[in-house]
């Protein structure tokens, strides 16, 4: 089964370079995806959700939920 995956233009531009040969679009993100880890892409994710964390400014469980009742009404 094939399916349709919508990227930019500029995106398509880079992959591009990246092809050898024959090579079809779905084989070179399969080997992307051999080449990299799933751990290296999670790992990057959570360091920047970490970052963003650093900075986040929290309200009250009571703010909360009335924020959240005024968002229900």
């Amino acid at each position: 089964m094939t399916t349709t995956v919508s990227i930019n233009k500029q995106t398509k531009e880079r992959l591009e370079f990246y092809k050898m040969g024959n090579m079809t679009y779905d084989e070179l993100l399969n080997y992307f995806m051999d080449v990299i880890s799933i751990e290296d892409v999670s790992k990057k994710h959570i360091e920047e959700h970490y970052k963003r964390l650093k900075t986040f400014d929290g309200i009250s469980k009571d703010e909360f939920k009335k924020r959240l009742k005024i968002k229900n009404n």
